[in-house]
This record gives structure tokens, sequence and C-alpha cells, in this order.
């Protein structure tokens, strides 16, 4: 009879698969159902589309009449072919589903983390979950989101290293070769692995020998070493920082930065009551990890994971005593049905496919969008170069209007600062606004109703424009021929 209990008792409950699939489906249907932002996406659609119709990667600026020319580098190159790529093969639908999968398949390697650190079920979802929507702000649809599957990975490979096991380590220059072509953030690998390599338990025969291949695979990129310089120079860029709200130092302002900043409360609390002797190497990247953190909002995902392993470790004994001291979820086919249910139901709520059967569904494009505008001026081709609008409509126009340069984009690095200046006047619509549109020489104007009404109302009592469209969102003018 023992013996029948223990074969029993060795069979898998499924009530991890059951907990993870339940947190992966809100992860999913979180991400899907955010309506797509214009900033970022569109821009790098059209590099993408620049590319497969040229079969090369630009070297000079070629969206824009403000700074058409200047030399630029797209090191984002295989990003924007990815974006591409899917849109065209699916759609806004696609491009969400595997915007969807890339954050899932982040969060499926803290949760194999997670477990590979002792932690039962119900301490892994609940820590899993939190950490997911401490992030969740940087899941918006950019480059960034195919190196968060990647950093997950990285972390994962790295504490098997801790403990023992080489044999993941040979996928690190894998990851390396494509991540440093899909977005800057490939630094992140080496700040894991040269930290990991000084502090870490592991071989460090093995990892040495990995990292010469990991920094090797880098130079395979169009720009070759060029690329880490550019980068750096990105990270450094004075004007990246001041007009880029994500380079901005976090505000306790908003739920995900509460979660942050309480975070780090309880991290302090952790410290000074636990009893548990957690390796330096995991201090050394909570520090470095948090300072970054701390300087730009941009990092607080990559902080997030870092701090949700060190704090599991921290408060093991208890999470084990007050979340794990019984078992839940014990009818294995039930658990395993649902879970793989679970893990299906979200696709439903796919743009194109949730509108079916829900009414009130979310759009799949910001507000922000000015879709019937751009769709309008499309018709009109007679209608004169040079379009002002704002940083958001420019990064829409910049793809879905490719044949009319725009003012700005999101690649700050390719513009004076002096543009972005005389956007802000504009914006606020300054005594000089109209010399200002003269030196650019534009002739119509796509003003955003909610959020340009000091220009609206400028424009509206000037003589030199006309309104020669109007929706619920946008107004657009045209300059008048005497002027």
């Amino acid at each position: 009879m023992t013996r029948v209990a223990d074969d029993s008792e060795k069979k898998p409950s499924y009530s991890g698969f059951l907990l993870l699939s339940l947190v992966l489906a809100v992860i999913f249907i979180i991400v899907v159902l955010m309506p797509l932002e214009p900033s970022d996406y569109w821009t790098y659609l059209r590099i993408g589309e620049q590319i497969f119709q040229t079969r090369a990667i630009p070297t000079t600026e070629f969206m824009t009449y403000t700074s058409s020319g200047q030399p630029a580098v797209f090191s984002y190159w295989l990003a924007s072919l990815a974006f591409f790529g899917i849109y065209k093969l699916g759609g806004l639908a696609l491009t969400a589903l595997v915007i969807g999968l890339c954050v899932a398949g982040l969060y499926l390697s803290i949760w194999l983390c997670l477990r590979l650190l002792k932690l039962g079920p119900v301490s892994a979802s609940l820590v899993l979950l939190v950490t997911a929507f401490m992030g969740s702000n940087n899941w918006s649809t950019r480059p960034q989101i195919f190196a968060l599957p990647l950093f997950g990975l990285t972390l994962l490979i790295l504490l098997k290293w801790l403990r023992g096991s080489n044999r993941m380590l040979w996928l690190l220059p894998i990851i390396s070769l494509f991540w440093v072509n899909l977005h800057g953030s490939f630094i992140l690998l080496f700040v894991l692995l040269l930290s990991a390599l000084i502090f870490g338990s592991g071989s460090r025969k093995h990892l040495s020998i990995v990292l010469i291949f990991s920094l090797a695979a880098t130079l395979i990129n169009p720009y070759g070493f060029h690329l880490w310089t550019n980068t750096a120079g990105m990270i450094g860029n004075d004007l990246i920082k001041t007009y880029s709200s994500e380079w901005q130092p976090p505000m306790n302002q908003g739920w995900q930065l509460n979660l942050f900043f309480g975070s780090l409360l309880v991290m302090a609390l952790m410290s000074a009551y636990s009893k548990v002797k957690v390796q330096l190497l995991w201090w050394v990247w909570f520090l470095g990890f948090g300072w970054m953190a701390l300087s730009s909002i941009r990092y607080i995902l990559w902080f997030s994971l870092i701090e949700a392993l060190l704090l599991v470790q921290l408060a093991a004994p208890w999470l084990e005593r007050f979340l794990e001291k019984r078992q839940f979820f014990l009818r294995r086919g039930f658990n395993l049905i649902l879970g793989i249910l679970l893990l299906i139901i979200p696709l439903t709520f796919l743009p194109g496919i949730r509108q079916q059967w829900w009414p009130q569904a979310p759009a799949s494009l910001a507000i922000t969008t000015p879709v019937q505008a751009v769709e309008w001026i499309k018709s009109h081709p007679e209608l004169p170069e040079h379009i002002w609008a704002n940083w958001v409509a420019s990064i829409y126009i910049s793809y879905s209007l490719p044949e009319r340069p725009v003012w700005i984009t999101n690649r700050i690095e390719d513009f004076d600062e002096q543009i972005f200046l005389d956007n802000k006047r504009l914006l606020r619509a300054s005594y000089d606004w109209q010399e200002i549109l003269d030196g650019y020489g534009v002739n119509l104007l796509l003003l955003d109703r909610d959020n340009e009404k000091p220009l609206i109302i400028a424009v509206s009592n000037s003589i030199n424009w006309i309104e020669i469209y109007r929706d619920e969102r946008e107004l657009i003018f045209i300059k008048t021929a005497q002027n």
C-alpha cells in the first residue's frame, strides 16, 4: 500500500501549469488589448518597408523634410524588417499575437527561474503577476519588445550556470547575434555576463569562452564595431534624455510606479529582517539595474525581473510558510485541460477578432492615431507638401503616407535640437509661430483638437490659413495662396 501511495504522489498534479497558464493568459490579454500607440511602431514599419523594397539598409534619414539626407544609423534594422513582414502577413492581429508571445515568453522564463529557485507554484504565480504589472509600462509595440524574451532566457541560463549547469551556455552567442541586430539593449547582455564572470560562482572557464564568442557575435551586423559606439552615444545623448519622457527619472505617479517604489520599500524590509544569505552577484545586479531604473523609466522593466528573483530568495521562508503550507488544485486532468484552455482563450482578444464578439471592444489603434485625416490627405494628392503635425501624428504618417515627408519622427538622434525647440514653440503658439512655419516651408497643418488648442486658436484667427478638413479629433489647415 505504501508503494502505491508513493507512485501516486509522483504523478504531477499540473497545479503549477494551471497557475502559470492563468498568469500568462492575464499578461497576454493585457498586451493585446492595449491600443497600438503610434509612437515608435509606424516609423520602424516604414524603415522595414524601405529595407525590403531597396534590399539595402538606408544610410541617410529619408522620412522627413527637416533632416532629409543627414547620415543615419538604422541599428534596429532586423526588428524593423520583422515588423514589416509580420504586418504584411497578418496585419495588426498577427502583430499583436507576436508582441503578446514576446512578453509572455519573457515571463515564462522568469517563472522557470522562480521554480529553479525552489519557489512553490502559488508563490511563483503571485510574484510573477506583480512583477509583470510593475513592468507593463514597457510592453508597447517597438523594437525593444523582441529583446524581452532574450533577456529572460539569459537570466535562466545564468541561473542554471550558477547552479553548476553549463549546458545552455552555448545559446548565449546565438542570443547575442540576434539581440545586437534587434535593439540597442544588447548591452544589457554583457552587463549580466561580465558581472557574472566577476562575482558569480559558476564555471568561469566556460563562461569566459562563451563571453568571447558572444562579443564576437555582436560584430556580425551591418555596422561592425561602430554599432557599439553608436549605441553608447545614444545612451549618453542629451537630446534623447531631454525630449524623450521614458528617459526621465521615475516619479511616484501612476500605479505601475507605485508598485516600483513600493517594491523598493519591501526590498529594504526583506534585506533587514531576512536571515537568508544570497550570493553577491544578485546584489551586484540589484544595485546596477536599480541605479539604471532610478535614472530612467525605461529600465524599470529590466530591474523588476532582477528584483523579483532576489526578493524571492530573501522571502523564501515566509512565502513557503504562508503561501505553500497546503496544496491546491489537485485534480490532475482538470488542471491540465483548464490550463490549456487558458492559453487558447486569450487569442479571441486579438485585434479584429475581439470586435466580432465584443461590441464595446477596445479599439485596435490609439485614439491619437489620425487615421481619417491621413486618409483624406491621401485622397487629395494635389495638396502642397511639407505638412506639420505633432510627433505622434508624424510617426503614423511616416508609414501610412510615405509619399509625404513629415516634420519629425521618433528617432530623436537624427535631428538638430533647434527642431525640437521650434516644435515646443509651435505647440504653445509662440508669438513667432508663423515665422517658424515659414522657415520650414510648411504649407499644411494637421492639428489635434484636444492637444493643440493654442495653435488651433492662433491659426484660426490668422488670415494666412484656411481650414479645409475637420473630424471628431483632427483639423487640417492649408496656407493661403497670397502668403
